[in-house]
């Protein structure tokens, strides 16, 4: 019934995957090209103090006496050369030519030097002394490339561990979500409350990435459970029958509701039900207004084998309904089912003439009847009514219309008024006691 909530949920974990796979492609290029900026670094500080090297070993094997005073120097640079303490450190090995000129005559001779040999080895009297090469800083090397999260770890934890969603990925599907809701026929305040609840548990904790399509459905179906679950039903059947132990008869149910939502047919189901469970039932036909009232609710009765109480049109519906009940005492029948004139909540006359019946009959229970199929403009019928005559239970009728029940979310989250069943068709069976869980899973299927 939630039409297009299970693309948008696909859609929305599917731009959540790609933006993290970006991510992740994005920082891999970023760690690579600092480690080559790292290396590059550390080479041409290599380059340089080779470079060194090699220019003062020519000027100083050219000076006379140079020799001693060669072995010397190297020997200093021995004592003042700190040991490589990194691990992973290992100085390169480089290509020279060394230079030598004991004589005028004498041929150039290329020797491979190792840097480290070299400085450390004062008995290499044949090759020119060096000075230390400047180490390289790694730990200034380290921390430019130092990553916040390693990418194998965060494809890891999309994978297979909790991810925790941004707002910003969070918001495009939460405006879907309450498009979804009103096209449930929620209540747009409602549907407001109701999405940023849901956001605010979709931010605070962190979902699990392997099957995040479903649990983000779960967190949605908790939410919705919960505005749903917050007031259990009452039981009329249990009411009735404490009545009668208590020799408190008759117990008496006021109908109210607007025009065409199905009050004298749903009149009808609950006298069935009552009989049903071995409680005996009179009606009463107080709907003096509406034209065929009388006739429609004397045929249910005649159809229920059971007693009607009524009178003429434009008479008053509060003295019938007093009548009523005054039949049920004298007859010890046990239920009083007492049904009023459709009317909005608009109209001040009609208003007071429910308070006036309410006022006379002094009902157990109030039961507003409505259409499920009525979208929004219920909620204002019900606070209205309530308003007016304190309504005890709601009564949604022709669910099997193709409703998709989000109205009650909307009467729920507003009102503290529980509704007691659901209309499911015109046969006198066909009403089910409220379940939250149907409605949720009219709103948003677990599949």
């Amino acid at each position: 019934m939630f039409e297009g909530l299970k693309k948008r949920l696909s859609n929305f974990m599917d731009s959540v995957v790609s933006k993290e796979k970006a991510e992740i492609k994005k920082e891999e290029q970023d760690e690579g090209k600092t480690l080559r900026e790292s290396a590059a670094s550390i080479h041409e500080g290599h380059d340089v103090g080779q470079q060194g090297i090699g220019h003062n070993a020519v000027h100083k094997e050219n000076a006379p006496g140079n020799k001693d005073t060669a072995i010397n120097a190297d020997t200093a640079i021995r004592e003042k050369e700190p040991e490589h303490k990194e691990a992973n450190f290992k100085p390169h090995a480089v290509e020279k030519e060394a230079v030598h000129k004991a004589d005028a005559g004498a041929k150039p001779t290329s020797h491979k030097t190792d840097v480290h040999k070299t400085i450390n080895n004062p008995d290499n009297e044949g090759h020119a002394p060096k000075t230390a090469v400047a180490k390289p800083d790694m730990a200034k090397a380290h921390n430019e490339r130092k990553p916040t999260v390693g990418a194998g770890t965060k494809l890891k934890s999309i994978i297979f561990s909790n991810v925790r969603l941004k707002e910003s990925d969070i918001d495009p599907f939460i405006e879907s979500l309450k498009i979804g809701l009103l096209e449930s026929d929620v209540n747009y305040d409602v549907a407001e409350k109701l999405a940023d609840s849901i956001k605010s548990d979709l931010l605070s904790r962190g979902i699990n990435a392997k099957g995040i399509d479903s649990e983000i459905r779960q967190m949605i179906r908790e939410s919705i459970r919960r505005v749903l679950a917050k007031r259990s039903g009452t039981d009329l059947i249990q009411k009735a029958r404490e009545k009668a132990e208590a020799h408190d008869l008759p117990f008496k149910i006021l109908f109210i509701g607007p025009n065409g939502a199905g009050k004298t047919t749903t009149m009808a189901k609950i006298a069935n039900m009552f009989i049903t469970n071995g409680l005996t039932c009179v009606m009463s036909a107080s709907d003096t207004f509406r034209a065929a009232a009388i006739e429609q609710t004397t045929f249910h009765a005649d159809k229920l084998g059971i007693r009607v109480v009524k009178g003429a049109y434009g008479s008053d519906p509060a003295s019938i309904a007093f009548d009523a009940i005054a039949h049920a005492k004298a007859h010890n029948v046990d239920v009083v089912l007492m049904d009023s004139a459709g009317r909005q909540e608009t109209n001040k006359s009609l208003i007071e003439e429910l308070k006036k019946i309410s006022r006379v009959t002094k009902p157990d229970m109030k039961i507003f009847i409505g259409e499920a199929i009525a979208g929004n403009s219920i909620l204002g019928q019900v606070k209205a009514l309530n308003e007016a005559v304190s309504i005890d239970g709601i009564i949604l009728t022709k669910l099997d219309c193709d409703a998709k029940g989000g109205n009650t979310i909307s009467i729920l989250s507003e009102l503290d008024i529980p509704i007691l069943f659901f209309g499911i068709g015109e046969k006198y069976n066909d009403i089910m006691p409220y379940d939250p869980d149907f409605i949720v899973d009219n709103i948003l299927p677990n599949n």
